[in-house]
């Protein structure tokens, strides 16, 4: 099975770590990480010659960050990053590769243990969390035309994604009227909702899922947290990895909950400064 992360040259830190727990714990997996060719070096160097680098200026057909940042919408240039990282994973279904499936794992996040994505009758595990933010279903409803009908959330820092279902997917949203061709800038062209965050690559394909075959869904709830850094520092060191496993399954390490991260945003917002 291929594990694919969208990544920057300075996640290396936690990734680096991230790296070796997927190499660990699943074993005979392809690794692969979507990141700026200039920094291709610096990803063997960390994480070693056996992972699979891809040049993220080449996987969105008719995209490119720069093209992005371009759009006049709240937040941006900056937050045009976030959406990108997001289209990165759902190119990753045109890397040519026998698997039916692609799990889709964040690069911020280390597995503590080895976990199981399939049930014994070969039907792929979806990890539920409770996280809910309403753009994200209104966009969804802008893609589709039909509710997603929230039982619970799909953002659960992975997912096993079926090509061949993620490519169906991807041609209905295509065919969505977009001054722009490519199903990527259909997306930001049918966003929907008000803030910075209004497209969720998790939630929309985890509920389309939903839709189209609510028999086939296996879901399972394990013990994660988002607040690795919170409890273990950032980057962890092996000694509080290794605590942290006793509890969680995995751990998401977020470099905005380090503690300088923290301390300069609560600077910024008893001065009232905008976070971006």
């Amino acid at each position: 099975m291929q594990i694919v992360s969208a990544c920057l040259a300075r996640d290396l830190p936690v990734y680096s770590l991230t790296y070796a727990s997927l190499d660990e714990h699943l074993p005979g997996c392809e690794i692969h990480v979507i990141t700026r060719k200039q920094d291709f070096d610096l990803f063997r160097k960390a994480c070693g010659e056996e992972l699979h680098l891809w040049d993220e200026a080449e996987m969105i057909p008719g995209m490119t960050l720069g093209e992005l940042r371009q759009v006049p919408l709240p937040f941006f240039p900056k937050g045009a990053g976030w959406y990108f990282q997001q289209f990165l994973k759902y190119a990753f279904v045109n890397v040519s590769n026998d698997d039916e499936y692609f799990l889709i794992w964040d690069a911020d996040t280390i597995l503590l243990r080895p976990i199981e994505f399939f049930s014994p009758e070969g039907l792929p595990i979806y990890t539920k969390a409770d996280e809910y933010h309403r753009p994200y279903f209104e966009t969804f409803h802008a893609l589709f035309g039909i509710e997603a009908h929230r039982e619970f959330s799909f953002i659960s820092q992975h997912q096993l994604i079926y090509k061949s279902t993620l490519r169906q997917m991807l041609a209905k949203i295509e065919k969505l009227k977009s001054s722009r061709a490519g199903w990527a800038w259909t997306i930001m062209e049918n966003l929907r909702g008000s803030g910075s965050n209004l497209f969720s690559e998790y939630e929309t394909y985890g509920h389309y899922i939903k839709s189209q075959n609510p028999d086939k869904l296996i879901t399972r709830t394990l013990p994660w947290t988002r607040n690795g850094a919170g409890i273990a520092g950032y980057p962890p060191s092996q000694t509080k990895l290794k605590q942290l496993s006793a509890e969680f399954a995995f751990a998401a390490f977020e470099a905005n909950q380090s503690t300088a991260r923290r301390l300069l945003r609560r600077v910024r917002e008893a001065l009232g400064l905008r976070r971006y």
